[in-house]
């Protein structure tokens, strides 16, 4: 994949959008015990107390084909918005929600949903989508979905070491939001989403 054959996805990270930074581990009143922050903590780095990778939307530098951009993922998962070219993926007809499923990045849950980290994608460049990218022609299916609710976040897991030293102990784990006894130990990623109501659907 180039960015001559294709657009750039919205979601993808760009090197320009990197924040360099420092995590150490500091005490935390409520909890009484220690939780993972930055030194210079803002008012956003917290959503629904887990902690949340900084990066910039800025798109400059390269496109790194592997990374997502943390805030622009999270964007379309709450938003339903298409990874691709940052529109709604819903149909306003029947309210159903576009994704495409790839066996990495989907964990069945029941008959006709499960989880996921791969934000939606609307019918306009699903055709796209399935042409261009290698990992979507190794194991794809396009499903539409009644409804997609937050389930939790993929982290980078650490704990403290000398001096609230963060040291890293786990990469892209999978961290309910009902988890709570891990919050503090974890930097929030990608956001993770539930589907149910899935259904197969046609290439578009």
């Amino acid at each position: 994949m180039t960015s001559m054959a294709m657009t750039v996805p919205y979601v993808i990270a760009w090197s320009g959008e990197a924040v360099p930074h420092r995590l150490v581990f500091v005490p935390h009143r409520a909890s009484g015990g220690l939780r993972l922050d930055y030194p210079d903590p803002l008012p956003d780095d917290r959503i629904d107390d887990l902690l949340w990778a900084r990066v910039k939307l800025n798109r400059r530098g390269e496109p790194m084909w592997r990374l997502l951009n943390s805030r622009r993922q999270r964007r379309c998962m709450e938003r339903h918005l298409c990874q691709v070219c940052g529109r709604p993926a819903g149909d306003l007809e029947t309210g159903r929600i576009w994704w495409v499923i790839t066996e990495t990045a989907f964990r069945a849950i029941g008959d006709d949903g499960g989880l996921t980290n791969a934000p939606p994608t609307c019918p306009r460049c699903i055709p796209e989508s399935l042409r261009w990218c290698p990992q979507l022609r190794k194991s794809a299916a396009v499903y539409t979905a009644t409804r997609a609710e937050p389930g939790g976040v993929l982290a980078e897991v650490f704990e403290p070491g000398l001096s609230g030293v963060a040291l890293p102990v786990g990469h892209n784990e999978f961290v309910g939001f009902g988890e709570f006894a891990r919050h503090p130990f974890v930097l929030a990623t990608q956001l993770v989403v539930q589907l149910s109501g899935m259904r197969p659907e046609p290439i578009p």
